[in-house]
């Protein structure tokens, strides 16, 4: 999901907004400035750090998973725990390094200590902060909505390296492609927020028995679903808003209402009648696949910026 996003992003957002909005606009021609090498670093980064999370998850989760998913245990069964703890520092030793290379690259130190901490707050998360009352939930949709900014703060560092003089003189910026970017970055927040509670419903078993006080164990199992709930619907809610401020063409609308916005509808009425593990399941399934066509999205984006230059 970590690269089809980030390659959805530039290549229906970033190209299409560059070759055709701004350049028509300008009368020169604009490309993107964080292609090839650099772009398969970060991609890489994200990967390896990702990676590297789910391993010390699953190290430290070991004895919670062995009620809610027994069949699925793998740390201390078919991998080592020693092997589990040198593969996790090795992921994160090499996207380290990557990120060092991004940060000498763009001359910002600031590049390299960021991802240290990321992959810092992913060990803190495994052996702490998922066990706490919604931070852990927070820091998971945080680092699902860090994907597109990190596509848009990059590329548009690289542009304004570039452009910037030229943008500046012309009295214009790149926020619009700012803000497209960012509208993907809430949707990732909103939708990874829904299926970490939805997740924890289906885990209730197992945090309830060590002591988790995540969201279903603290508030209770009801008013979880409702939270569940509401926030699909304001997620909607977002969605409609966004459209008929922004977008308002018959193409986004029917996409939107029949592959995000419907489905949405479907988790928030599915939750609240939800009373087994594989009902929770299903939904948290459904969410992956909203959180699919989410992204999808960013390819009929590129034909809209395409054949309608509305920037």
């Amino acid at each position: 999901m970590v690269p089809l996003t980030m390659y959805l992003l530039h290549w229906g957002i970033i190209e299409p907004a560059l070759g055709y909005g701004y350049s028509i606009a300008l009368s020169k021609v604009l490309t993107s400035q964080f292609t090839g090498h650099l772009f398969i670093v970060l991609i890489l980064i994200n990967v390896l750090l990702g990676a590297a999370g789910y391993v010390i998850n699953d190290y430290f989760d070991r004895k919670i998973d062995s009620i809610n998913r027994p069949k699925k245990v793998i740390v201390g069964k078919t991998v080592h725990r020693r092997f589990a703890i040198i593969l996790h520092f090795t992921l994160n030793s090499i996207a380290i390094l990557l990120a060092g290379y991004l940060s000498w690259y763009f001359k910002k130190p600031a590049i390299v200590i960021a991802y240290i901490m990321i992959a810092g707050i992913f060990w803190l998360y495994s052996t702490t902060y998922k066990k706490q009352f919604l931070i852990g939930n927070l820091i998971v949709a945080a680092g699902a909505a860090m994907i597109p900014f990190q596509v848009a703060y990059f590329e548009l560092t690289a542009l304004n390296n570039v452009y910037g003089e030229f943008f500046a003189l012309n009295g214009m910026s790149f926020k619009v492609l700012f803000y497209w970017l960012s509208a993907f970055s809430l949707f990732a927040f909103l939708t990874n927020l829904i299926r970490e509670i939805v997740k924890d419903l289906e885990d209730f078993e197992g945090d309830s028995s060590f002591g988790c006080n995540t969201l279903p164990v603290a508030l209770g199992i009801r008013t979880s679903k409702i939270i569940v709930s509401i926030l699909s619907l304001a997620t909607i809610g977002l969605l409609a808003y966004l459209f008929f401020s922004f977008l308002n063409d018959n193409l986004s609308g029917y996409y939107l209402t029949i592959f995000v916005s419907m489905p949405l509808v479907a988790v928030a009425i599915l939750i609240l009648f939800a009373n087994k593990v594989s009902h929770y399941h299903k939904i948290s399934w459904l969410i992956k696949i909203i959180m699919l066509f989410g992204i999808m999205y960013a390819w009929l984006a590129r034909y809209i910026m395409t054949y309608n230059f509305n920037l």
